[in-house]
């Protein structure tokens, strides 16, 4: 009889958000349970900017809430255990935000072109010193959104400007602006301040030769499954192993870093 199983078609953002989610947790972990960790932060760096990339590369205009109830309660656990001091709200509410202003930037950039990128660009400068207090990762996020975006439009050969050359100096700007904001944040030492850099570059490097579609490499089904289970739950993943160290470190005290 012929079987009814279709095997998982691993897509190129299969790969990449289950890079990312592990760098995630290698970030968080070195962050909540390790003395002096500095290392485990250098490689957790190179995890934001691929999800960020991903919003602006994503067409759905679709805000999920649970979006926005998730990142208010993360929000409201790390918090917590500042003793409620002012954080910075979760990552979550940046993508609501990059989202929701997505299709207007996109139908400015294919109107104006050029002068939009640029006055984009500009702005999102101008608000690094606000945006950090105001959202996670602050406007170097916003600014790996914006490589996104143009990436897409370059996939999608659809710009009557010349839009699909962007994404080389939407590429360099988001990715020295975060070099410059994490090494603001952290002071990494020389030694971890070119790792950064260089991982960075790569990673940005890499992305302007990103489109979604089925991988050229196809892996045996077992790890083709569990790739494609980590694509399609990576937001669950995220939050699970977020919120599972907030409350540890919250009631396990001496297991905080």
């Amino acid at each position: 009889m012929r079987t009814t199983h279709t095997p998982h078609i691993v897509d190129n953002a299969d790969w990449l958000k289950t890079g990312a989610i592990i760098l995630v947790a290698v970030g968080h972990f070195g962050y909540f349970f390790i003395d002096y960790a500095d290392w485990w932060s250098v490689l957790g760096r190179m995890a934001a900017p691929v999800f960020f990339f991903l919003m602006g590369y994503a067409r759905s205009r679709t805000i999920p809430l649970r979006w926005i109830w998730l990142g208010v309660i993360l929000t409201l656990l790390d918090s917590w255990n500042m003793d409620w001091t002012w954080v910075a709200p979760n990552i979550l509410i940046s993508m609501v935000l990059i989202r929701s202003a997505r299709p207007y930037v996109k139908i400015l950039m294919e109107r104006y072109g050029w002068i939009a990128f640029t006055v984009s660009v500009l702005a999102l400068l101008a608000m690094l010193p606000i945006a950090a207090n105001v959202v996670d990762y602050g406007a170097e996020g916003w600014l790996w959104a914006l490589f996104g975006l143009c990436q897409r439009m370059y996939i999608d050969g659809k710009s009557t400007t010349n839009v699909s050359m962007m994404r080389w100096p939407a590429c360099i700007v988001a990715a020295v602006v975060y070099v410059w904001q994490e090494q603001v944040e952290f002071w990494f030492s020389q030694n971890q301040l070119t790792a950064v850099m260089f991982g960075v570059g790569i990673l940005a490097l890499g992305l302007c030769f990103f489109r979604r579609g089925p991988s050229p490499v196809q892996p045996p089904a077992f790890i083709a499954s569990v790739l494609h289970f980590v694509g399609w739950h990576t937001l669950e993943i995220y939050v699970i192993q977020l919120a599972g160290s907030e409350l540890i470190i919250k009631f396990l005290p001496d297991l905080a870093a």
